[in-house]
């Protein structure tokens, strides 16, 4: 799959003013984003992208941008060369995680070592609503016979953690092809053999239950998705989700509720937000 990188050069005073960019291009199909010393770098396929409607939904964000931006056609063929340029450092994730690429491997022992080789930055450990996720698998006492979903799963980063803290069976899915063969190359690479790795969306689940549903998208896709959640969920069984504001919780939590799941607990971290339900 072809991809339009999009690199924003912001000039906002406000600290916040690259998440708020990058949580309103999410909505409009880009998939990842990387951090940069001024700005951000978004991805979207380039089949999605549309210049004008970009341009429309930043002029509706509640700040006024201060922005100038470059558009670069990247071919689906690209993707090693460029990440094996920009490979990324290792990310320690409370003193118990380490995510690391097999170009730098971490220089220091972990519980659990993970690699990830990512062609985009989406899942590698650096944005805020990955790392809030893992947290809170390592709160679990136990993933042992479990069976769990990796919904939206990009680099599969969370799948293979999963994995690694013993779950019985890892269904990770995703739309963008690219986004599979990097989950199936990722856990091969960390030895993983019981995760299947599935192109499509949420109507792949059929009529599969799970005990722990993983889902690390956007506020719009979550609220389409949750009836979905709710249905494929075991009794007793958990739904963690993350990539929104602190904002958006109330209309998350409305929704799951209606649909028989219990409000757990929640966690922020730069104001991107993680909660937690119970079926």
């Amino acid at each position: 799959m072809d991809y339009k990188q999009v690199t924003f050069r912001i000039t906002n005073d406000q600290d916040f003013a690259a998440d708020l960019l990058a949580n309103c291009l999410g909505e409009i199909g880009f998939d990842s984003f990387e951090e940069t010393t001024q700005g951000i770098i978004g991805y979207c396929p380039a089949s999605l992208f549309d210049e004008k409607r970009m341009t429309s939904a930043i002029d509706e964000l509640p700040i006024v941008l201060k922005y100038s931006y470059r558009i670069t056609e990247i071919a689906d063929q690209n993707w090693n060369e460029v990440w094996e340029q920009n490979s990324f450092e290792p990310i320690d994730i409370g003193g118990r995680c380490v995510i690391h690429s097999t170009e730098k491997p971490a220089s220091n022992k972990y519980e659990y070592d993970i690699i990830i080789n990512p062609k985009q930055s989406f899942g590698s450990g650096y944005h805020q609503t990955t790392r809030l996720i893992i947290k809170q698998l390592f709160s679990f006492s136990s993933l042992n016979g479990k069976s769990v979903l990796d919904m939206g799963c990009g680099t599969g980063v969370l799948g293979v953690l999963a994995a690694k803290l013993g779950a019985k069976h890892v269904t990770a899915i995703d739309i963008d092809p690219w986004s599979q063969r990097n989950a199936i190359e990722n856990a091969a690479a960390n030895y993983i053999k019981n995760m299947e790795v599935i192109l499509g969306s949420v109507e792949n689940i059929g009529s599969k239950q799970f005990d722990l549903i993983l889902a690390n998208i956007n506020r719009n896709i979550l609220l389409e998705h949750l009836p979905y959640y709710a249905a494929a969920l075991t009794s007793n069984g958990t739904l963690i989700i993350s990539g929104f504001y602190a904002t958006d919780v109330a209309v998350l939590r409305q929704k799951a509720e209606l649909l028989g799941m219990r409000f757990i607990a929640q966690a922020s971290e730069e104001d991107w937000t993680m909660c937690v339900f119970e079926k």
